[in-house]
């Protein structure tokens, strides 16, 4: 509002001076070159910058922290998923072609330990013994309840398996051609360009075939579902241990609290010596 009543009186000035210094002078002529000129003038002051449409909201009290630095441990992060028992991280390297082991706490001093694969980078389709097994260029992984290592082997095709009996192909990498076709195993057929993930409440693996626009399903063992392991944990011992010494402690506190309260009678004379 003040602007406009700013410009409204700037005009009137402008044209109270052209009527008074040029009265002698032609109503079409420098009248209204400085009309002109004045809206030309308001409506470049009136222009204000174009927004890309971002509107960005910060919240405090977050923090950024580089945490493990993937040169200084040999792996390159593409992916990492952290399995259900016990927090450890699993990562695979795309760039190396292999599956690697991460142990919290992570810190500067953290290592990675070679679960597949090979450090060297080497590519291929291998499986067998984890340490002979080859991938190439995986870029999708997932665990599940047992422990299990499921990979997107993204360049063979397939989708592979770390567990007990070593390294095995689950789905695809028949042919080196990519296509969709669901069936059997070895019949079965994917882009090249998919992930893994694991998904509990249905036992399966969800395979996101993005190349052919597609959610797939691959249905697990059941076993592998609703493991639960049968070694003792810290948390155990330390529940038992807490649970003994709070039974004893009450014991203790049961008979020191009821002999103080005993009322201590006279012996009786028949008692006495004498």
């Amino acid at each position: 509002m003040t602007n406009h009543l700013v410009f409204c009186a700037f005009t009137v000035l402008a044209l109270t001076c052209c009527l008074q210094f040029q009265a002698h002078a032609s109503p079409s002529g420098s009248l209204i070159e400085h009309l002109s000129s004045l809206l030309k003038w308001r409506r470049s002051n009136s222009k204000t910058p174009q927004s890309d449409g971002n509107v960005l909201q910060f919240e405090n009290g977050y923090v950024v922290e580089t945490v493990v630095e993937g040169n200084d441990i040999g792996v390159v992060p593409h992916r990492i998923r952290v399995s259900a028992e016990y927090g450890e991280l699993f990562a695979v390297d795309a760039i190396n072609s292999n599956i690697v082991q991460i142990t919290p706490p992570l810190s500067q001093y953290s290592r990675g330990r070679l679960v597949a694969g090979s450090f060297q980078g080497c590519t291929g389709h291998v499986d067998g013994k984890p340490s002979d097994s080859r991938f190439n260029h995986p870029k999708g992984i997932t665990v599940d309840d047992k422990g299990n290592v499921y990979v997107a082997d993204t360049q063979n095709l397939a989708i592979r398996k770390i567990g007990d009996a070593g390294v095995t192909t689950i789905a695809g990498g028949k042919s080196n051609v990519a296509g969709y076709r669901d069936g059997p195993s070895e019949d079965a057929k994917f882009s090249n360009d998919f992930d893994v993930v694991y998904v509990r409440p249905i036992c399966s693996l969800l395979v996101i075939d993005r190349g052919n626009a597609a959610l797939r399903q691959i249905i697990l063992n059941q076993e592998d579902c609703n493991y639960q392991s049968s070694s003792i944990s810290i948390t155990d011992v330390l529940t038992v241990v807490g649970a003994v010494l709070v039974v004893y402690a009450t014991y203790r506190f049961q008979q020191g609290f009821g002999s103080s309260f005993i009322p201590k009678t006279p012996p009786s004379k028949g008692e006495f010596k004498g």
